[in-house]
């Protein structure tokens, strides 16, 4: 259908007019006129729709900004959380090094004159051959100076004897297996024995001790000199827990509570000077003998 020309503009031009009438009219009558009442009216009419609108579209709203919202919760969250997985890591490793250093420190609180000697620290790395039942595998070995027949202590008494080295590594015969003895003596009595050990479950056991002997338990029992003996003396073994023995016998039988835990080892000190040889009494008297 086609369009009569002219009319767009004249509506326009109606509209116009309307337009400024309107103003016209509400500025002359000021706030009291009929266009004031009407705007009033139309305010009363148009608020309660405005706030129901408001009050059903309001919750749709905060609805969505909480989901924003949510959303940087959760990622601050994960950070928060990575955070504290950090710090947790952070003190266990603190701690794990405070440990070390305090076990490492009750080494330099030693003042026993076996422990001037020249020494090799080592940590227990728990790999234990198979042909050995109480071992342990420490990480120092012939690189460090390490042989055979070497003692083998910790801060709190005698551990053992290295048995085999390598490298990088040696084998600890460890005090209480039974391939292992020490010769050893009460150190309030000097009365003298040999130390050998029975496994993890029992104590160690002291021999060889005169049954006239008047020991008692609690007393201290040390490492002793001894011919050819790989120990020097006066490392700490233990404390006597059970005399006992047949009276009648040359001999009694002591049992020994150890110093040392021998299922919670982890550092020790590897003793690179052997102790110098004990005289022997019984060469000497033939050596004098055959000067004569």
């Amino acid at each position: 259908m086609r369009r009569r020309p002219g009319r767009g503009r004249l509506l326009l031009l109606v509209f116009l007019a309307l337009s400024i009438l309107i103003i016209t009219l509400d500025f002359r009558q000021g706030s009291g006129g009929p266009l004031d009442r009407a705007k009033d009216v139309s305010a009363a009419i148009v608020r309660p729709i405005q706030r129901g609108f408001t009050a059903v579209f309001r919750p749709v709203g905060d609805f969505f900004s909480a989901l924003g919202e949510m959303s940087d919760l959760r990622e601050e969250n994960r950070r928060l959380e990575g955070l504290v997985e950090e710090l947790e890591s952070q003190i266990a490793r603190a701690e794990a090094v405070e440990d070390e250093n305090a076990r490492l420190h009750e080494f330099l609180d030693l003042d026993e004159p076996w422990f001037d000697t020249e020494k090799v620290t080592a940590q227990n790395i728990g790999r234990v051959p198979a042909n050995y039942k109480w071992a342990i595998t420490i990480d120092r070995g012939t690189d460090d100076g390490i042989q055979p027949e070497m003692p083998v202590v910790n801060a709190d008494g005698l551990v053992g004897t290295i048995v085999r080295a390598e490298a990088d590594t040696a084998v600890v015969l460890l005090l209480i297996d039974p391939k292992t003895a020490a010769s050893a003596r009460v150190q309030d009595t000097f009365d003298t024995g040999l130390v050998e050990g029975n496994g993890t479950d029992e104590e160690l056991t002291m021999r060889s001790v005169d049954s006239d002997a008047k020991i008692a338990v609690g007393s201290k029992v040390v490492t002793a000199p001894s011919v050819g003996g790989l120990f020097p003396p006066g490392i700490p073994i233990g404390d006597i827990s059970h005399v006992g023995g047949d009276e009648r016998l040359v001999e009694q039988q002591l049992e020994v509570d150890p110093y040392v835990e021998f299922t919670s080892i982890d550092y020790v000190q590897v003793l690179l000077e052997h102790p110098p040889p004990a005289p022997n009494p019984f060469k000497e008297d033939e050596r004098r003998q055959g000067g004569k």
